[in-house]
């Protein structure tokens, strides 16, 4: 496929939850703006998130974040159907047509990555990550019931934390993969080759771990529930050669997850603790790592925080310091659900934000130290928006 820059978007299409057309792909104008629906994918259902990865001879080669595919790589996008009964779809990039459909395994499935060769998945009600080669997906011999992965607990929060509710799979750059738990205030970490638990990330009771995002040793954890965001830190503890076999809670290199603290996702907590609703939804670090983007739904805010205060290679010496708040801007709508960063040109960086309730993608622009614009430059209609995807050429 060629390399011309395009705007994935997902939403709900069931009564109920939405009334989205499904998945489209919009092309993207050289000023970041969004142009034509250019493919339409009506035979999907609530796909309420996507990933993408390249194909080569009905064989997964690699997973591709952020960039577009190149070469003679087929580009495949990977969609959640949330669902009593889960799916996951892979869909042609071009043409989104179905490709290969294979249960997930649970209910509700709300997250997928590309780790591998396999899509891991989150089923929210069920409260398990699932395992599907893709291969198998695109061949039809998926597993009826595919490898599932679960780690049940609750916590104290009445109607929302009754039993665990996966929300996000997120890989790691040490060969792991993060579960976030959002019904046991816990990140839990697996093997990606074995699928073993190695160790948990445990959060405050009550803070409901939605999305997390990672900068270098340090785990950002955006808390659904507490509306803020916790700050928790790799530790590598000191092993001698006698020293026994690392536990569930000190991973397979012997690291366990230090809570740092927390920070509002607001201008203040003074903000949260007066608002009926404020939940904090996606979060995402700039392509430099020194901002923190975070969408809240409720207020229907986009807020912006300074992490260079976590140093990205820590050491002895280093001294990791709260995010600042720098900028809250209104979401261009309600309920944003999820947003995507993209450079679109030198200088001419832009936000999209999937704004559930109102029925529109809001395109901001960001200015040049990475800071959103007071309202946005371009209001998209898409029924029932829950995930945008970008696919650009990397600058």
């Amino acid at each position: 496929m060629t390399a011309v820059p395009s705007l994935l978007v997902s939403g709900y299409t069931e009564a109920g939850s939405g009334t989205g057309p499904g998945i489209a792909r919009y092309e993207l104008l050289a000023d970041g703006v969004v142009g034509e629906r250019q493919a339409e994918a009506v035979a999907v259902t609530n796909p309420s998130f996507m990933a993408r990865s390249v194909m080569t001879h009905s064989v997964v080669d690699q997973s591709v974040v952020g960039h577009s595919v190149m070469g003679n790589g087929k580009g495949m996008v990977i969609a959640v159907e949330e669902l009593p009964h889960g799916n996951v779809v892979a869909l042609d990039m071009q043409t989104l047509e179905v490709l290969g459909r294979a249960s997930s395994g649970g209910a509700d499935s709300c997250h997928v990555a590309i780790v591998d060769d396999a899509a891991w998945i989150a089923n929210y009600s069920s409260g398990t990550a699932a395992v599907v080669p893709l291969a198998g997906l695109l061949d039809g011999t998926a597993a009826e019931v595919p490898e599932l992965l679960s780690h049940p607990g609750r916590g104290p929060v009445s109607g929302r934390q009754g039993e665990s509710h996966a929300h996000q799979v997120t890989a790691t750059a040490w060969g792991t993969v993060l579960v976030s738990d959002l019904g046991a205030d816990r990140v839990d970490e697996y093997s990606a080759s074995s699928r073993v638990r190695i160790v948990s990330a445990e959060l405050p009771p009550g803070t409901g771990p939605r999305h997390v995002a990672l900068r270098g040793d340090y785990l950002l954890v955006a808390g659904e529930l507490d509306g803020h965001l916790h700050v928790l830190q790799r530790a590598l503890l000191a092993r001698s050669g006698d020293a026994p076999v690392p536990t569930a809670e000190q991973g397979e290199d012997g690291h366990s997850w230090r809570w740092l603290f927390r920070v509002p996702l607001a201008e203040s907590a003074a903000e949260i603790a007066a608002s009926t609703e404020f939940f904090p939804s996606h979060i995402e670090l700039s392509a430099d790592g020194k901002l923190l983007y975070a969408a809240v739904r409720g207020p229907n805010t986009i807020v912006v925080l300074d992490v260079t205060g976590l140093p990205a290679n820590p050491d002895i010496r280093s001294i990791a310091r709260p995010p600042e708040f720098l900028r809250q801007v209104s979401s261009g709508g309600r309920w944003p659900r999820h947003f995507a960063v993209v450079r679109a040109g030198q200088g001419n960086h832009k936000l999209y934000v999937a704004n559930q309730h109102s029925d529109q993608i809001a395109v901001f622009v960001l200015d040049e130290r990475g800071l959103p614009e007071a309202g946005p430059v371009q209001m998209v209609n898409f029924a029932s928006p829950a995930c945008v995807v970008p696919v650009v050429p990397i600058l």
